[in-house]
């Protein structure tokens, strides 16, 4: 990835960056965010062959994660493909200001509620606590919840995991942050019964918005992120994964992540740096344009005061 990222990155920026990512982790990660042109928007129908475009050096996989959990019932193997395996990635465009994900995932038991990918974002690096803190009210703690810093899991399995959520935005009481213009998905899903630890797969593509200030109980007061080319973020994403029912020692769970921390559930000091890249327009040369979505950034921020 850092290979990557020098070659795209002017040496101005390259050089700012050795101050401002000391703080995250893992330290030795810079992650590059990709993005689309407007006129080459993803289109979200769960066929990723428009991402092939991207260099693969821009995906976490299986090859780039460390088991990254403290339960009881952690699985303390070496990842194996015939097991599982997953692609992901974060994607971003300036127009309608947000980050666009997708991700892939063969799993040769899959066991539903505990097979989720779940992702957080510090879109404006501020970094510190987005956890309840010591002493806080029950209403001082909503509203912490999630304030600088949202992390979501999602699960693509005909809406069986969690009675037909998809996004699930653990800690805020907030119902309306799942639906547009705050995000929205499609996906594939090739799967089995319920609990039956069989084969999975499957294809997602989704995208989000992400805020300075969420404030759950007021969709339209809170502050949404306005992300700029060149700015760095704090992003990472955790791939779930049980191969048995949970019980201690059971050698069985796994969450597969860029870090080893566990800390970064709530303290988005510890989460991986990543750089929103500008357009490569060589890129996109000879490749028909996706329908221009209606919704520019400048109709978007409007349409959240309505």
């Amino acid at each position: 990835m850092k290979k990557v990222l020098s070659a795209l990155l002017t040496p101005v920026l390259l050089l700012g960056l050795s101050t401002k990512v000391q703080a995250h982790d893992p330290p030795d990660f810079i992650g590059a965010v990709w993005q689309w042109p407007e006129t080459h928007l993803p289109v979200l129908d769960a066929d990723l062959s428009e991402w092939d475009i991207i260099p693969e050096e821009f995906w976490i996989t299986e090859q780039s994660v460390v088991q990254s959990t403290a339960r009881p019932w952690i699985y303390t193997g070496d990842l194996d493909v015939s097991s599982i395996s997953f692609r992901w990635i974060p994607t971003w465009n300036e127009e309608t200001n947000r980050i666009y994900w997708a991700y892939e995932r063969f799993d040769d038991k899959y066991q539903l509620g505990n097979e989720s990918i779940e992702t957080t974002v510090d879109a404006d690096h501020s970094g510190g606590s987005f956890w309840d803190l010591e002493g806080q009210t029950d209403e001082e703690k909503a509203r912490q919840r999630g304030r600088h810093a949202q992390i979501s899991h999602y699960w693509f399995d005909n809406g069986q995991a969690r009675e037909g959520e998809w996004n699930w935005f653990w800690m805020t009481q907030a119902t309306w942050y799942d639906t547009p213009p705050y995000s929205d998905h499609s996906y594939w899903f090739s799967g089995t019964a319920p609990n039956s630890f069989e084969e999975m797969r499957q294809r997602a593509e989704w995208w989000s918005v992400y805020w300075d200030d969420f404030n759950w109980e007021d969709p339209t007061g809170s502050v949404l992120h306005d992300f700029q080319q060149d700015e760095i973020i704090g992003l990472t994403g955790h791939v779930f994964d049980t191969d048995a029912e949970l019980a201690d020692d059971c050698n069985c769970h796994s969450r597969w992540a860029i870090s080893p921390n566990v800390e970064s559930f709530g303290d988005a000091d510890f989460l991986a740096d990543w750089v929103m890249l500008g357009v490569d327009e060589s890129a996109f040369e000879g490749i028909a344009p996706t329908a221009v979505e209606d919704n520019t950034w400048g109709q978007i921020k409007a349409s959240f005061g309505k």
